[in-house]
């Protein structure tokens, strides 16, 4: 990849970040930690709301991905929701998916995934 893209790239990895965490962890899941039925309710140490969250989270990705890669992000973002729900902050959020963003861009060529640098 030329040097001028790579500037594009990080802004774009970062920008996606951004936006899921503020729609699902600040936007759907602090709107189920707030509903009482589940923000109470836990199964093997997570929240009702997190593993909601997570499923939706992992089912968007399903509209642009294989379904193996879309299942793929189902531990992340229940990492994610755990962290959000840890710190109730979206920032330490934002910055953990932009870094697994980047983690998965850079393992793109070994994984076969078709995406390029």
């Amino acid at each position: 990849m030329s040097p001028p893209a790579e500037p594009a790239l990080l802004a774009s990895l970062m920008l996606a970040a951004v936006l899921e965490e503020v729609i699902f962890r600040a936007g759907l899941q602090e709107a189920l930690l707030r509903w009482r039925h589940t923000a109470s309710r836990r199964r093997l140490g997570l929240s009702a709301a997190n593993l909601l969250t997570a499923l939706l989270f992992a089912a968007a990705h399903a509209w642009t991905r294989s379904a193996w890669l879309a299942g793929a992000t189902l531990a992340p973002a229940l990492l994610l929701g755990w962290l959000y729900e840890r710190r109730r902050s979206v920032w330490p959020c934002i910055a953990l998916h932009a870094g697994f963003n980047l983690c998965w861009w850079l393992a793109a060529p070994w994984l076969a995934l078709g995406l390029r640098h």
